[in-house]
């Protein structure tokens, strides 16, 4: 098992939308066990503080942004995604 957090800041003023995706997992030891998870954690704006935990949205749109985190947590695989952060 493993997890990993990433956190970025934001400085922008507006509306920021965090999107995050799996694009590929695979097997360690080609086992059934294989599994991955990756969502928004927390963000951090103008609503205040939200914590999401392992089992947050792929997808968090908010005014006034300050931070966000993403987590990805994986058993038995190698997991890999993207993360898309748009301001306006």
């Amino acid at each position: 098992m493993y997890t990993h957090t990433w956190t970025y800041q934001v400085t922008h003023p507006g509306r920021t939308i965090v999107e995050v995706a799996l694009t590929s997992v695979n097997s360690v030891d080609d086992d059934d066990g294989t599994f991955a998870r990756f969502g928004v954690s927390q963000v951090v704006s103008d609503s205040g503080v939200e914590n999401f935990g392992d089992d947050g949205p792929p997808v968090v749109a908010r005014d006034g942004v300050t931070s966000v985190s993403v987590r990805m947590f994986v058993v038995n695989s190698f997991a890999r995604g993207r993360v898309s952060r748009n301001f306006w």
